[in-house]
Parts: structure tokens; sequence; C-alpha cells
């Protein structure tokens, strides 16, 4: 069970279970330590908790879980064979390749391939430094994908840049040949009726997305 620094164990246990009622899971789910990285586990029937930021799965009624409160989490499956990954992607482990990592392990061809995008802070304000599209950039494997990249982050005063982490992962997923990409509609900042954000209140829970193979 993943447990962040300062968490109570009991109220975290009691928020999973209640969870697991209330979707009707076949099994609580498999959850990651999660490190702002591009690691993604292979699921087994024997899994423990892992340091990592993605799963891909090919066993039955083992529900994969991500949590975030701004990162964007994203869920793949297949239409034709028994294949998912669930994907915490903050902006180190996008800039970095977690998406193509994730998709390395697919063995379905790309058209059969779909990816979900969910609620993640948006780019009217998440706010960051130059440092960061540079880090996209010396991550970006041609100029036309550097060029798409820096297109994904809009002045933003002085020294600052807004980024779109929908575009950024959209991009990955083109690049893949993937079409079939949906949500991105929501900001975790924005919609505080819905969703949880690290950014808005600094003390908060987290948002969790899960995919399962039935």
């Amino acid at each position: 069970m993943a447990i962040h620094v300062g968490d109570d164990i009991e109220i975290v246990q009691s928020n999973r279970e209640k969870l697991s009622q209330n979707l009707s899971l076949p099994r609580q789910p498999i959850w990651l330590n999660q490190v702002h990285g591009n690691k993604i586990i292979n699921v087994t029937h024997d899994y423990s908790l892992s340091d990592g930021d993605g799963f891909y799965c090919k066993e039955l009624d083992k529900p994969c879980g991500i949590l975030t409160a701004d990162c964007l989490p994203i869920l793949i499956c297949s239409t034709k064979k028994k294949e998912i990954a669930a994907i915490h992607a903050g902006w180190r482990g996008l800039g970095s390749g977690i998406i193509k990592r994730a998709l390395d392990r697919f063995e379905s061809s790309s058209e059969d391939v779909i990816a979900y995008l969910g609620p993640a802070i948006s780019s009217e304000v998440f706010e960051v430094g130059y440092e960061v599209r540079e880090y996209f950039c010396d991550h970006a494997e041609n100029l036309v994908e550097k060029n798409r990249i820096k297109a994904a982050f809009e002045k933003w005063g002085e020294n600052k840049l807004l980024a779109d982490l929908y575009e950024l992962a959209r991009m990955d997923f083109e690049l893949y040949g993937i079409s079939k990409i949906y949500g991105g509609n929501f900001c975790s900042y924005r919609n505080s009726e819905l969703f949880y954000s690290y950014r808005r209140d600094g003390i908060t829970g987290r948002n969790a997305s899960i995919i399962w193979l039935k």
C-alpha cells in the first residue's frame, strides 16, 4: 500500500476499501510507490509494492491504480489483446519518455490501442520555469518533435511558462501512430469540487485512476 508522508494509515486503508466497494472491483487495487520517474512495472501474480510510475499488465482481475493530485494519470488498453497500462505522468516522467516505455510493452498494433487522459492540471494554470521546457527538448528525438514541444509551452510573465501536459502526452501517442486518445478535458486545479490539487491546496488527498482486465 503506497502511503505518503503525513498520511493516517487507517484512514487511507478505509478510503481504499470504500473505493473498491463503490466500484465493485474484483479485488483491492495494486499501487506503486510513485517517484516521478519513467519506470514501468510488469504486473505478475505475486506483485508487491514497487518503486515506479507505471504498470503494464496482462493479468485478469488485477486492478492497477494510479494516484495523482495535478500530475497526469493515463490509462491504456488494447481492443484486441488482453493488455493494459496505467501511468502516473508528471512532467519529469513525460519528458523522459514514460509513455513510450509503456507502449513498448504492448504487443497490439497501434490502431488497436486506446488511451485515456485523466484529470490533471491544465495549461491555463500550470506555471513552470524555462528549465522544464529545456528538459523536454533535451529528450526530443528530432527537430520536428522539439518544435512541437516548444509549442506546448506558452510564455507567462518574465521568467515563467505555462505547460500543457495534455498536449505533451498526445504528442507522444501520435508519434507512435495512436490516434484514439480520449479525455484531457478537466483541470484538477480549477475544478475544486471534483478533484484534489496539490498546487491549489498544498496539503491534499489524491485522485485515483484505475484500470483492470476482466
